[in-house]
């Protein structure tokens, strides 16, 4: 009788707890949902000059795999991994294939793109931590990769600080009103490369620098207001600290509209930024100061859906896209991308998980940026070609 009750004293103290952690977790827990898109992607250049390669790339744009889900009620976790260098600008000459095996540099392009946990107390007030693109630019931040009308962002991604590690307060819809915050700290030494707020970020000292920062940080926030499907507006900025030369002089701001009806789609936005950039594509040169700069770039962009307008059947959901995208840098000069697409979209009810996208990107060179491209290998802003460039795009997601 005593082995017994002592048999079943031990049962109980390894199987009640389990037992007990099994019914904490099972409801608590919704996810992890996995998710991912590719985007194989053929680009061909045009008037580089003679003794250049002249060839067609092909490669991936964007490959992404993630995993998102709510741990308890109210606070939600998402995670993303790319296998690319569409997050980190394409200011280096490996480009598209790189996300296929990284084999022009030979380096590793796998990187973790974002992590963050959210906690939403109350829905006005809520709390996001971690790795995210920080609050500026409405299509950087309101549109998905693998959901925008063209094949590239516009080039003000240049100009925005990117993602980075930090924390948030933020919500979409305050008390149904349409209106929209963020307004967030973050560190700046985890930028995306080849932003103007990326250079000259170093880690502080005491412990190796593993757990003492620089005292370098930027201050972003977004005040947005949405009408629903119809018109969403928002005005965004950013102020940053570096320590390039010393400055802590780094400023940005944005304000943007997008929307539609009926098929046809709009969106236009205007960012400007100053401060002090050692990247080529600005013109100046960091071993003198004051190397300065005042950026500025704006863009308008058209979609008409013929499917959405009627004008097709089902099985024939394109559109039809223009956008103009100018970036300037004052007193150097301007590079201009006026980009044509086409956009096929296999099933309607589900455009994003297959679909086919054609771009055609004339540039045009002004002022003494057009001398920084008298070769093949010329540099330009995220997402700026400075050559006519044909872009042939097949995405496909879960």
């Amino acid at each position: 009788m005593k082995k017994n009750l002592v048999a079943l004293a031990v049962a109980a103290a390894f199987v009640v707890p389990g037992v007990a952690f099994a019914a904490d977790t099972s409801n608590a827990n919704t996810g992890p949902v996995v998710f991912g898109y590719a985007q194989i992607t053929g680009a061909q250049q045009f008037g580089t000059g003679p003794g250049s390669s002249n060839g067609l790339i092909f490669g991936g744009n964007r490959i992404r795999l993630g995993f998102k889900g709510e741990a308890v009620p109210g606070v939600t976790y998402y995670i993303q991994g790319a296998y690319d260098e569409a997050g980190l600008g394409n200011g280096l000459p490996n480009g598209l294939n790189n996300g296929l095996g990284g084999n022009v540099l030979g380096g590793n392009s796998a990187q973790l793109m974002d992590a963050w946990i959210n906690f939403a107390p109350v829905p006005f007030a809520q709390l996001q931590v971690g790795k995210f693109k920080t609050p500026e630019g409405l299509e950087y931040t309101g549109t998905a990769g693998n959901e925008l009308m063209f094949i590239y962002r516009n080039m003000n991604q240049s100009l925005l600080p990117g993602r980075t590690a930090g924390a948030m307060l933020h919500a979409d819809d305050v008390m149904g009103t349409g209106i929209g915050y963020a307004v967030g700290m973050f560190d700046n030494t985890s930028l995306d490369n080849y932003t103007v707020f990326s250079n000259g970020n170093t880690f502080g000292g005491g412990q190796g620098g593993t757990l003492n920062g620089n005292g370098k940080y930027i201050v972003s926030g977004m005040l947005k207001y949405s009408m629903g499907p119809l018109l969403t507006a928002e005005v965004s900025g950013s102020m940053g600290t570096e320590n390039n030369q010393g400055t802590d002089n780094l400023t940005s701001w944005n304000v943007g509209v997008q929307g539609g009806m009926m098929g046809i789609h709009y969106g236009a936005g205007y960012t400007r930024a100053s401060g002090v950039s050692p990247w080529g594509y600005l013109n100046t040169n960091p071993l003198y100061t004051p190397a300065t700069y005042s950026a500025t770039d704006w863009h308008a962009e058209l979609a008409a859906n013929l499917y959405e307008m009627t004008l097709t059947p089902d099985w024939l959901d394109v559109e039809a896209a223009a956008r103009y995208d100018q970036y300037a840098i004052h007193g150097q000069g301007t590079l201009s991308n006026t980009t044509l697409g086409l956009n096929y979209y296999v099933n309607p009810n589900n455009p994003h998980a297959a679909e086919i996208q054609l771009n055609y990107i004339l540039a045009t060179r002004g002022g003494s940026i057009d001398n920084t491209y008298p070769g093949a290998n010329g540099l330009a802003p995220i997402n700026g070609v400075a050559y006519n460039t044909l872009l042939l795009q097949f995405q496909a997601g879960f």
